[in-house]
């Protein structure tokens, strides 16, 4: 049996946080422990220890790490140093796709079978895979997925994988694939019961792209929590898009009988000349209705929006404040505004946005390890 440490490496950001730990890493010491292998995972961020001198008492024969771009400099250490110390080093993630440090083996995509397969182990199917074991990570050194809302203790999960859109600036298609992948619903919610009876969850946030892209799925989920009455248990938190055949009222009223309270929505600009060059296939008028149907169906809302993509002017970015202040005006249901927030156009890897700043010279010269929501990479 194999010594392993799984790591999530520090955030390239001045104050960095970690509400909750990694899926992806509990998923894979999951499935090592369950085979006997003997497992550690750190998240650099919120544990107090060191990975060199882990890397020195614990002697892994295996690393793996799982990096986005923001955590490229940190990635690139542990990974070096995982190789001096002649651990086989294995890198996954979002940013698996351009890595360009030391490893023995890249993992891009969904990892569990190439795990499995490294370790020495079968294959398993996306509902075979075992629910998080916990006692893997100190839950007592996350701050939560809503500190300050919500209720605790909370836990993600995802109920399915992968988005067939094209959003320039997203690169799920390249890591996931465009194609999605779903659990079976009845899994779904043995792991939210697992998840309420085993660790206490009073919360759980659904991490999909888009929860409401298949409803005859997402119905079932929602049906099956409400007759295990689970909804009378935990709050639930989900991402979806605006398109007005997918944020239907339907769907919403299960959503709220379910227990869901807070939805996630990626609407990134309130000009829809931005909406267009971004291929976001939304329009600022569904966004209103949007809206509006979540605050009649008495739900909150978290909002995104992007500034900087290719085609932004003070024009359309004065259509995005006007939207941004709309919600802002909008009435509070339970106590609860619609919240959102800002983030400056980042040009991740494998990107339309990557390749577009860069055939233009338009991108500053950064290297990956330099990445970090802070400072435009754009000029």
């Amino acid at each position: 049996m194999s010594k392993v440490i799984l790591v999530q490496p520090n955030m390239n950001w001045p104050h960095p946080y970690c509400d909750a730990p990694s899926t992806a890493l509990l998923m894979l010491g999951t499935l090592a422990k369950r085979k006997g292998h003997n497992v550690k995972i750190l998240h650099l961020d919120v544990d107090d220890v060191s990975f060199e001198q882990e890397l020195k008492t614990f002697e892994p024969d295996i690393v793996g790490i799982t990096v986005n771009t923001f955590q490229v400099k940190s990635a690139r250490k542990i990974a070096k140093l995982a190789g001096k110390a002649k651990a086989k080093v294995i890198v996954g993630g979002p940013h698996a796709v351009v890595w360009d440090g030391e490893a023995d083996q890249v993992v891009i995509g969904e990892g569990e079978n190439k795990w499995l397969e490294i370790l020495g182990e079968s294959s398993v199917g996306i509902n075979d895979i075992p629910f998080p074991d916990y006692t893997l990570v100190n839950l007592d050194k996350f701050c939560g997925i809503g500190p300050l809302v919500g209720a605790s203790p909370s836990f993600c999960m995802m109920a399915s994988r992968g988005c067939p859109f094209n959003c320039i600036y997203c690169n799920t298609p390249a890591f996931w694939g465009k194609n999605v992948r779903y659990r079976d619903p009845q899994n779904v919610v043995d792991e939210m019961e697992y998840l309420h009876k085993t660790w206490g969850a009073r919360e759980i946030f659904i991490q999909d792209d888009t929860f409401n892209l298949n409803h005859k799925w997402a119905f079932q989920i929602f049906e099956d929590i409400i007759r295990r009455g689970l909804n009378k248990e935990i709050i639930f938190r989900i991402a979806g898009r605006v398109n007005e055949k997918l944020l239907t009222p339907e769907f919403l009223d299960l959503a709220v009988k379910a227990g869901v309270w807070n939805i996630f929505l990626g609407l990134e600009s309130g000009s829809q000349l931005m909406l267009d060059k971004m291929k976001k296939g939304i329009t600022v008028g569904e966004i209103t209705k949007a809206i509006e149907l979540i605050r009649e169906k008495k739900l909150s809302a978290s909002c995104s929006f992007i500034v900087g993509l290719p085609g932004e002017t003070w024009a359309t970015l004065m259509k995005t404040g006007l939207m941004t202040q709309r919600l802002r005006m909008s009435p509070f249901i339970n106590n609860e505004p619609i919240r959102y927030g800002w983030g400056y156009a980042c040009p991740f890897p494998a990107t339309e946005f990557e390749k577009t700043v860069k055939e233009k010279g338009h991108i500053r010269e950064m290297d990956y390890g330099d990445y970090t929501y802070g400072p435009l990479m754009c000029r």
